[in-house]
């Protein structure tokens, strides 16, 4: 861009004046041709000199207004200018570009060019402050996101910035997993998946567009989603996909309109920013899911088990809650691999781990302990509580079947049953051993049984 060197304000004052003196110049002539005035009183030396006078005055006058209109906007511009500057300078110290009442703004209504300069300056701030905000605030949640692992953590995380970018007051993101919709993390609501028809997020996620419903407390929309307290006139239904890769849907509930327009660039590319973080929290997850389950038998496996006992072992101390373990034992399992050979001995396994799963509460959880033996965790639970659950699943094996080739294969266990609270029980490794000790008995007593010690 060339550089002006010259002073448009000095060019525009001998403009004017030199327009002037020209028009003075002229005028005499022109009252001759058209107000017919005898020529020598138009083109007498006074009449021409004032002609010349007026019209060099006109010009100064015509500077004046000039400067005292269009320069002093301009120089009120400026100082708007010069304000945004200023800020934009601390704007990565204070992280806020927010202007108090006409700071930045052109308070001008002019039906003009003006009143339309005005405009289009007060929208280019609002455009820069929008920019930096949505700057502003990527950068903090993706730096947020860079020290969370826990996909429930970042969910929490996403939701939140996607509110503070759109404008939001609750929320929640569902994760797909296996063509199926989990709820990551709740937001300031709860949402009851089973009562919503999930082929609606799976055309929220084909549309791959955002879904925006406004003033819904007019509309006959029934989406499901318990929002205690808050009643929200809008909701947007989000997409969130990885490359290929279909992550799930974020919702987002809202008293007022939302902020910005989801389906622009802007926004889009805030929107992906969080996806590639959801999609490695929930192989995270799934990775961290496969490491702690025994791949024979599909319950915790020894290390991942225990350090989950320790968790409940230390919660029940915190609150005073009860727990108890029981440690189980396959009678007879050596024979039972040496006559049918050890596929025969996993199945019984299989079969024993699946009689877990089918009696347990949500809470509970059993481990492979090792070889043929298993920990069964009941938090919440009494011995005599446990004694019972245990002695329903003992019953169980003790009666089926299992159908191994041309084989009707039976089997029993034992068991030793421990519980906190108890005078010689003061860690989870305390619990095992008296569990442990209880099988003992159990199998000396003729096996088939279950025993509480203590």
């Amino acid at each position: 861009m060339k550089r002006l060197t010259r002073s448009v304000s000095g060019d525009l004052l001998v403009i004017m004046v030199g327009f002037g003196f020209v028009m003075g110049l002229v005028f005499p002539f022109f009252t001759m041709v058209v107000l017919r005035l005898p020529g020598g009183q138009a083109l007498s030396p006074v009449f021409f000199g004032m002609c010349i006078g007026a019209g060099i005055l006109v010009g100064i006058l015509n500077y004046g207004i000039y400067q005292l209109i269009i320069v002093r906007f301009l120089a009120f511009m400026i100082g708007k200018i010069r304000n945004l500057r200023d800020r934009l300078r601390t704007f990565h110290e204070k992280k806020d570009l927010t202007c108090a009442g006409d700071d930045c703004h052109l308070n001008i209504i002019s039906a003009d060019t003006v009143g339309s300069l005005a405009l289009e300056f007060n929208g280019f701030i609002d455009s820069v402050r929008m920019f930096l905000e949505g700057e502003s605030i990527t950068a903090g949640f993706l730096e947020k996101l860079k020290t969370s692992a826990r996909i429930d953590e970042i969910g929490g995380i996403v939701i939140e910035a996607f509110a503070e970018y759109f404008g939001g007051d609750a929320g929640c993101v569902l994760g797909l997993e296996r063509g199926k919709f989990t709820v990551i993390k709740n937001w300031n609501t709860l949402i009851d998946l089973e009562k919503i028809d999930p082929d609606y997020f799976f055309r929220i996620l084909a549309a791959r567009t955002s879904a925006v419903f406004a003033d819904v407390a007019e509309q006959d929309i029934h989406l499901n989603i318990g929002i205690g307290e808050l009643k929200p006139q809008h909701i947007a239904f989000i997409p969130l996909r990885y490359q290929v890769h279909e992550v799930g849907v974020a919702v987002l509930l809202a008293r007022r309109p939302f902020k910005k327009d989801f389906d622009l660039l802007e926004s889009r590319n805030f929107i992906n920013q969080a996806t590639p973080f959801l999609y490695n929290g929930m192989l995270m997850k799934r990775l961290e899911i496969l490491a702690a389950i025994d791949e024979l038998t599909g319950v915790l496996n020894r290390r991942f088990g225990i350090k989950r006992l320790n968790e409940e072992f230390d919660r029940s101390q915190r609150h005073s809650l009860p727990l108890s373990v029981a440690m189980v034992d396959i009678d007879n399992f050596k024979k039972i691999n040496d006559t049918y050979g050890h596929p025969a001995g996993d199945f019984i396994l299989k079969t024993l781990a699946d009689l877990f799963s089918q009696n347990m509460r949500v809470s509970d959880f059993a481990i492979r302990f090792g070889g043929e033996e298993f920990v069964v965790v009941v938090p919440g639970a009494s011995a005599v509580d446990c004694f019972q659950l245990m002695e329903r699943i003992r019953n169980q094996a003790a009666t089926i079947k299992v159908q191994y080739g041309s084989y009707d294969l039976g089997f029993t266990f034992s068991g030793g049953i421990s519980s906190f609270p108890s005078a010689k029980v003061g860690d989870a490794n305390a619990m095992i051993q008296m569990a442990d000790d209880a099988l003992y008995k159990a199998k000396e007593a003729g096996k088939n049984r279950l025993i509480i010690g203590g």
